[in-house]
């Protein structure tokens, strides 16, 4: 949230209370109550929209890398073996596609380190057998498997946040726009039927009613109420 809506939402958080504090003066009006209820539900939205928008991006960066380097050394438990057998065989096509370095899973393009990942899975799992007098074990596979898994699948967590914060902006918007109209459109002018009649009241609104900060402004100072005879 911008500072405006800092300040326009602490103001909510006022006028509620307030009008709580005085339901039983309203709560035989169906539209105030009605308008009451739209305006706590708009805010507790915004609420929800605020943590959203909120939501970082550095841990699920963080995840995602964790997660790259323990793939590279699953990979890399492998690769070591199936070069060697590769060598020892005399199979050049296998010692080709298997020439990884551990920068080759740990850095990069994403996908390209994931693909990487499949492929030494896929070639330690067709030579499994032979692969066990190099001591690569079922075990190892499994691991190297998971741990694929688990990074192809974080690879868009970061984005995944972002689209979730600018979303939660724009949806922002339209829920203070809402909460607004409420206010203004309902309940200030329903509140006209206590100016006479419960002017403590009335004040309480009309001062909770004021934003309070340097970029907000207020509403116009309500007049006091009349009174009857000197």
């Amino acid at each position: 949230m911008d500072d405006r809506q800092e300040n326009t939402l602490s103001m909510y958080q006022v006028v509620g209370p307030v009008l709580d504090a005085n339901a039983t003066v309203w709560s035989g009006v169906p539209a105030f109550v009605s308008a009451r209820t739209a305006f706590g539900a708009e805010v507790t939205i915004i609420l929800g929209l605020a943590q959203a928008q909120q939501q970082p991006t550095t841990g699920v960066t963080a995840d995602k890398k964790d997660f790259r380097l323990a793939m590279a050394d699953a990979a890399m438990v492998v690769v070591g073996p199936l070069c060697a057998f590769a060598a020892v065989t005399g199979n050049g096509d296998l010692a080709a596609q298997t020439a990884f370095t551990r920068s080759d899973f740990a850095f990069g393009r994403d996908n390209d380190a994931a693909t990487n990942g499949d492929v030494v899975h896929t070639h330690g799992t067709a030579n499994a057998a032979a692969l066990a007098n190099y001591g690569v074990t079922a075990a190892m596979l499994t691991a190297l498997r998971s741990a694929i898994d688990a990074y192809r699948a974080s690879i868009s967590l970061p984005r995944q946040v972002i689209t979730t914060t600018s979303a939660a902006t724009t949806q922002l918007d339209a829920a203070f726009a809402r909460a607004e109209a409420v206010l203004t459109k309902q309940l200030d002018k329903l509140m006209e039927l206590y100016r006479l009649t419960h002017p403590t009241f009335y004040q309480e609104y009309q001062s909770a009613r004021e934003i309070i900060g340097p970029t907000g402004g207020s509403p116009p100072a309500a007049p006091p109420p009349a009174t009857s005879g000197p």
